[in-house]
């Protein structure tokens, strides 16, 4: 889990996301993960889900492997 002061700026607010994987040795990998109890987002408040689709776009402009899970499994 990352900690509190991990914060993305959105235009809705900050975001924090749930995981984070930073691995490093002979690569670099990134993976950013979102964990939520379904994955349809008209299912959640709009506010979290417009936050989760920021967060998206967001590392995926710094070409950061982001996803949304539902099991630990999945991470």
């Amino acid at each position: 889990k990352l900690p509190s002061f991990f914060k993305v700026e959105t235009p809705i607010g900050t975001y924090n996301p749930d995981w984070a994987i930073v691995k490093h040795d002979d690569e670099t990998i990134y993976l950013v993960r979102e964990t939520k109890s379904i994955r349809n987002f008209e299912k959640l408040r709009n506010s979290e889900s417009d936050k989760v689709r920021c967060g998206r776009k967001h590392f995926e402009a710094l070409d950061v492997d982001f996803d949304v899970v539902t099991t630990s499994a999945e991470i």
